[in-house]
């Protein structure tokens, strides 16, 4: 659809459509953020966090982060949210309409919750299933997939420690990689080769970005969920609320297995 053919009536809002931010800004200034922001935000989540995270390990004399507490781990995660969030940012207000909401669908609605829960916690369910089937018949041992969350979940020993894993993988995590992944890199990518390749890219760099071998498959099909759902509904309320699910369900089945 042309800006002329967006034209409203009098009287009436403008549509400018749900994945389509990069055609006019409502007072008519083009949009100007596209693949470009999106890289260079990834290239900051992966160095800067990197570097301040060697940084720390110099001064504290640490080898690496295994079996750090809980508090240093959320600590380490600020640079990367920082990225995650700051990238749609940065593309909004200084290339965009200055909004979240129009440029990226970060917006919710009530029934938004229900069935971002729902399609979050069945995603999972599926999925275990499906690894637990086909994994052996690939001849790789299931018990293989989740261990970065096995870790991270065994590092939560006491009230504090649980309240600092939900908070970084149910609340943080679901948040800033929605808008991230499913905002700025769905956008920027279906502008540029539209919606089916928008999908499968964005989802192909949520499962690769986190470096988790044998969890790869299932990162990726949840990502083509939660960008389905972006799509379907053209905003991020549903998708966060799917990995809420996603990621509680697991955390919830691993301190049940601990306890």
């Amino acid at each position: 659809m042309s800006p002329e053919e967006r034209t409203p009536a009098p009287g009436t809002a403008p549509d400018w459509g749900p994945l389509d931010p990069i055609v006019a800004s409502p007072d008519h200034v083009p949009v100007r953020w596209g693949m470009g922001d999106a890289v260079l935000g990834t290239a900051l989540t992966l160095f800067v966090p990197a570097l301040i995270g060697s940084a720390v390990l110099m001064a504290s004399g640490r080898v690496d982060f295994v079996g750090a507490s809980l508090s240093t781990v959320a600590l380490l995660q600020v640079p990367l949210w920082a990225g995650l969030l700051g990238a749609p940012l940065w593309s909004t207000y200084a290339k965009g309409r200055r909004s979240l909401a129009a440029d990226f669908g970060l917006s919710m609605r009530g029934r938004d919750v229900p069935l971002g829960l729902l399609v979050g916690f069945a995603t999972q369910l599926v999925l275990v299933v499906a690894i637990s089937l086909v994994f052996p018949l690939l001849g790789i041992d299931p018990e293989q997939v989740g261990t970065s969350a096995e870790e991270l979940t065994a590092s939560a020993t006491d009230t504090l420690g649980v309240v600092l894993l939900v908070a970084i993988v149910a609340v943080a995590a679901p948040l800033f990689e929605e808008l991230f992944y499913r905002g700025l890199w769905l956008r920027a990518l279906e502008h540029r080769m539209g919606t089916g390749w928008a999908v499968a890219g964005s989802s192909l760099l949520f499962g690769v970005i986190h470096f988790q071998f044998y969890d790869l498959p299932a990162l990726i099909a949840f990502g083509v969920v939660a960008a389905l759902l972006t799509v379907r509904t053209g905003r991020l309320g549903p998708a966060i609320w799917a990995h809420v699910a996603f990621n509680l369900t697991a955390v919830v089945s691993l301190l049940a297995d601990l306890r």
